[in-house]
């Protein structure tokens, strides 16, 4: 049995110190499927896709025999004066999958690498096109694309980002585009993306001075899987293209099928001029990142090695051989099931369940597209108030489904649903079942407290 005694030395990611004493993690020996398996062997189904990545669930064995078969043949080389094969191969299948307009792949290896590079790309290509005015940024309210320190000067959560926009850089945001909590008091029927009136007052205001816009297409996640109409999608863009500031599309965590379409932008019939992939790329087996841009933004950066239009940026791990053979494993599984359109029955069910949950007064709001599925809880339903975080509900009804054999994560208030593609209905039903028991045990607990 593995000693437990070197977690005493690990750091762990978004969690208090209190929590990782009382709470210590579960220690994972082994996967399948949608099944996660500890050191003693017990079974916990993963109904979070381990922070949004395992699009087919774990230790798939297409995905695993690619990474088996590439690891006898090479780990890794350099992408400067070399290339990988699966590299050059993976770059063919993505980019018959993309928009036609994004036809040029950068290569990286996480989706905070991809925002910073879409980032420099965009400052880079309005200095080499006669614009250098344009070192502003402006992101929504409620966004967030990773947390290094460019990524996060766009991001726009307070918990994760306050500290660092009064340090270091801080872009413009707009509302929010919440569609439970509509800053401009709008209800979903008669939503004309009104709260991007703020984005039309900073584009008017500062529009000669920025860069580039950017967003999470549809669905803004680390805030609490918030779904926004594709009306609001399109009025970005329209604004974008009048005040000619260039679109940056984060799908890193909403790409490849998860929202019922191909790419989230895709429900607005729009293509952002840089594009940002990664987490499902890999189906969650290696870190890899892509900034896909256009051809009109790569023309900005032809020259000689003495133009001054080279793009200086890379990675130790840029094109990773392995990491590529589980890309193309992955690209592969998604044709090969039909992905998205083969998982319109498990979103429609995802739905039904969800609805289930209404009859809880603390559930306000029941959001859902394609696989993402959320729960928002609130202290009171007509007034919209928030639960008092003390109190840690949405933490508890989490570590109730847990010793139910169900791994669940709150976002603040929200319980939310990223499920593997290859769930079944009866696993399905099972995650459910456990939720609403874990829902009226932690209920009933509050209750018999008080």
């Amino acid at each position: 049995m593995l000693s437990n005694s070197g977690l005493d030395h690990i750091w762990l990611p978004f969690t208090s110190w209190r929590d990782s004493i009382d709470y210590p993690p579960l220690v994972i020996r082994r996967a399948a499927g949608i099944h996660l398996y500890d050191q003693y062997d017990t079974s916990y189904i993963d109904a979070t896709g381990s922070w949004w990545v395992s699009l087919f669930g774990h230790n798939h064995p297409h995905i695993t025999s690619a990474v088996r078969q590439q690891l006898d043949r090479l780990e890794h080389v350099m992408m400067a004066g070399c290339i990988a094969e699966p590299t050059i191969r993976l770059s063919g299948l993505l980019s018959a999958m993309l928009p036609r307009k994004l036809d040029k792949l950068f290569f990286s290896d996480n989706g905070s690498t991809s925002v910073e590079v879409a980032m420099k790309i965009a400052l880079q290509y309005h200095r080499q096109t006669g614009n250098d005015r344009r070192r502003q940024f402006i992101g929504l309210g409620g966004g967030y694309h990773g947390d290094t320190l460019g990524a996060m000067s766009v991001g726009s959560i307070p918990q994760y980002h306050a500290l660092f926009h009064e340090t270091f850089k801080q872009g413009f945001f707009t509302d929010p585009p919440s569609c439970y909590r509509c800053p401009c008091g709008k209800a979903p029927s008669d939503c004309a993306a009104q709260c991007m009136n703020s984005l039309e007052t900073l584009c008017d205001a500062h529009g000669d001075e920025v860069a580039a816009v950017i967003f999470e297409p549809m669905v803004q996640g680390a805030v609490g899987m918030r779904i926004y109409p594709p009306v609001v999608l399109k009025r970005i863009f329209e604004l974008c293209e009048r005040h000619h500031i260039l679109t940056i599309a984060d799908e890193v965590a909403m790409g490849f099928g998860r929202t019922g379409t191909l790419f989230a932008c895709n429900h607005a019939g729009v293509v952002p001029d840089i594009m940002c992939l990664a987490k499902g790329l890999t189906a969650g087996f290696l870190p890899l990142a892509i900034t896909a841009v256009t051809a009109t933004i790569f023309e900005a950066f032809k020259g000689d090695a003495h133009s001054g239009k080279t793009f200086e940026h890379g990675h130790t791990f840029t094109g990773n051989a392995l990491a590529c053979a589980a890309g193309c494993a992955t690209l592969e599984l998604m044709n090969e099931m039909n992905i998205p359109e083969s998982l319109t029955l498990l979103s429609a069910q995802l739905t039904r369940h969800l609805q289930s949950f209404a009859g809880y007064d603390i559930v306000g709001d029941i959001r859902c597209l394609g696989t993402v599925g959320a729960l928002e809880l609130v202290a009171d339903r007509k007034t919209k108030q928030r639960l008092d975080p003390q109190r840690r509900i949405p933490f508890l009804i989490c570590r109730n489904a847990l010793k139910r054999g169900v791994l669940l994560r709150p976002l603040g208030d929200v319980i939310y649903f990223m499920l593997p593609y290859i769930t079944t209905p009866e696993q399905l039903d099972f995650i459910m079942s456990v939720t609403h028991e874990a829902f009226t045990e932690t209920l009933d607990g509050i209750d018999s407290a008080a």
